[in-house]
Parts: C-alpha cells; sequence; structure tokens
C-alpha cells in the first residue's frame, strides 16, 4: 500500500507524518477535518430547511462559511507545508467547527 492509501485509510493522524501528510489526512481521509466540515454543513443545511434556523446560518456556519476550508485546499496542492502555515489553518478549522457545533446544539435546544 502507498503512502496516500495508507494516509487515506488511517483513524487518525501518525505523529511521524511530514506536515504535507498531516494536511492530505485532514483533507482526504474520512475521520480529517473537511469531513467533519462537511458534514456540519449538511447539519446546518438540514436545520435551515426544516425552519429551526435563519437561512443566515448557511452563511455563518454552513456552506458557504469556506474561508478555512479553501486555505486546506491550497496546502494539499503544495509540495512543502510550513508548520505555522499548517498549526494555524487546522486551528482555524477546528474553531470554526466548533462554532458551528454550538450554533446546532443552540438551534436544537430551541426546537425542544
Amino acid at each position: 500500500m502507498n503512502k496516500f492509501e495508507t494516509i487515506k485509510s488511517a483513524t487518525e493522524v501518525n505523529n511521524k507524518w511530514t506536515n504535507r501528510e498531516v494536511i492530505w489526512f485532514h483533507y482526504f481521509n474520512p475521520n480529517g477535518l473537511y469531513a467533519t466540515k462537511k458534514s456540519i454543513n449538511e447539519k446546518i443545511t438540514a436545520l435551515v430547511e426544516a425552519g429551526v434556523c435563519k437561512s443566515g446560518a448557511i452563511l455563518a456556519h454552513g456552506g458557504l462559511n469556506t474561508f478555512h476550508t479553501d486555505l486546506l485546499s491550497n496546502l494539499v496542492s503544495k509540495k512543502r507545508v510550513k508548520t505555522s502555515d499548517m498549526q494555524s489553518v487546522l486551528s482555524g478549522l477546528r474553531f470554526s467547527i466548533r462554532l458551528a457545533e454550538e450554533f446546532i446544539a443552540e438551534c436544537s435546544a430551541a426546537t425542544n
């Protein structure tokens, strides 16, 4: 199995991976941050379609909030990834996901 296939099938980041391989994990792996953000986007879209929250939620937290995922996409195409760039993008993406999860929890609590 080549390195890329190993990264795609991994369940978590390996401490021995390079920065580029960590970025690949978070972009291509179903356990990575990109997949998590995509799942969050789908949940927010479903809440908007159900009338639980206003459509601005898609812009603030959902599928139109692509700043950090766009930065992750840019890093995927690079041959070398600086540690500071990787940490900044992953930290921002984690923060964005956390805010969206909090928003989903607030919307869900308001309907119950």
